[in-house]
């Protein structure tokens, strides 16, 4: 990936090997290891990104620590022009997402994969489900897409598993393999700036249609109690808000009536000091946002 043909990394999987091709000369060069996290294995699952310039990324699938206050993955930083990796973690995907409709603790696992556009990282979680995730540098923070439809061309219900990955090319386009013994391969078009909905089609072509849709939480970190949803919806009606502690249960739940656009409070001050995930539940959009509560 070095000056785009220098050279190619390759994470070697099982361990913690680590290697670089030199293209010129037909040669393999061995190199400091990956670093990792609770366990040292790169299982199943877990993919190196290449952010264009001088910086691979490694995401270690299936592992992560415990004890931590909001559970996730863990995640590295290597220096091209250094040959080194950075010292110190990055925040990995995280573990709680969306699974057949509910707020589930679920692994990255085998058919895990990611690409990289535009100063982000989009990531398939794989592991027999169907989260999307995108990680931003700038904050190291990871917030969750559109999931990749379980219906397609085999008339059956089929997440992302063993044999997925997922390409960019550019013009906020993807292109991803659901794999698991499927032929499918879905497109996902990044959202306008004003609140597009992603467009999934490919082998299903016209499955979902695009419509209008945004959503904001205010102040996040939340200090007062009192949190505000800014939303924009294609079509007024019913919509449920839910919020998730970090073990995934639901600690406050409602329903309103929305109006295309507007806001509502939510009264949290009955929450502790933590990491919680409000899920926003309209007619045809989920969005889940990450809440972090102070005290």
């Amino acid at each position: 990936v070095k000056n785009d043909t220098a050279w190619v990394y390759l994470l070697k999987g099982y361990k913690t090997e680590f290697y670089k091709y030199d293209v010129a000369n037909n040669a393999w060069h061995t190199l400091q290891d990956v670093p990792f996290g609770t366990r040292d294995k790169y299982d199943k699952g877990s993919f190196l990104v290449y952010d264009g310039d001088n910086t691979l990324y490694a995401h270690q699938a299936k592992y992560y620590n415990k004890a931590a206050p909001f559970l996730q993955h863990h995640m590295f930083k290597y220096d091209v022009v250094g040959d080194s990796w950075y010292s110190g973690e990055l925040n990995g995907m995280p573990l709680y997402g969306l699974h057949g409709g509910r707020i589930k603790k679920k692994k990255s696992k085998d058919g895990g994969s990611g690409a990289w556009y535009n100063g982000k990282i989009y990531a398939l979680k794989g592991g027999n489900t169907q989260q999307f995730w995108k990680y931003t540098p700038l904050g190291d923070s990871w917030s969750e897409l559109d999931t990749v439809p379980t219906n397609g061309s085999t008339g059956r219900k089929k997440r992302v598993k063993y044999g997925a990955d997922i390409v960019s090319y550019g013009a906020d386009a993807f292109f991803a393999l659901k794999g698991n013994k499927t032929l499918e391969v879905w497109r996902y078009v990044i959202p306008n700036p004003t609140f597009g909905r992603p467009e999934r089609s490919g082998v299903m072509a016209g499955l979902t249609k695009a419509s209008r849709f945004g959503l904001t939480i205010a102040p996040n970190p939340l200090a007062s109690g009192f949190a505000t949803l800014r939303y924009s919806l294609p079509n007024a009606g019913p919509v449920s808000l839910s919020v998730f502690d970090v073990a995934g249960r639901v600690v406050r739940k409602q329903t309103i009536m929305a109006t295309r656009n507007g806001a509502t409070n939510l009264d949290l001050r009955t929450l502790s000091a933590g990491v919680y995930l409000v899920r926003f539940d309209a007619d045809s959009f989920t969005s889940t946002h990450k809440l972090v509560v102070q005290h």
